[in-house]
């Protein structure tokens, strides 16, 4: 006899694990663009420009709503 102990898709996030992603993402975001913007402030060159960051972690923020399970997605 299998006994199945969860519901859990394996291929898509359910709405926490989006939830949870996502804030981790935004926040992570956020804090680097602060660095960012405290080392031209600071007179130091970053190799990357104000704003990547934001860019580029919307983009994952988009995939990782695609890969989540359509009620609960954005």
């Amino acid at each position: 006899m299998i006994i199945k102990l969860n519901n859990m898709s394996k291929t898509k996030f359910n709405g926490f694990e989006k939830y949870f992603i996502q804030t981790a993402l935004k926040h992570a975001i956020e804090e680097a663009e602060k660095d960012v913007l405290a080392a031209e402030a600071d007179g130091k060159r970053s190799i990357y420009a104000p704003g990547y960051f934001t860019l580029v972690g919307n983009e994952i923020i988009d995939k990782v709503n695609s890969m989540t399970l359509k009620k609960y997605q954005d």
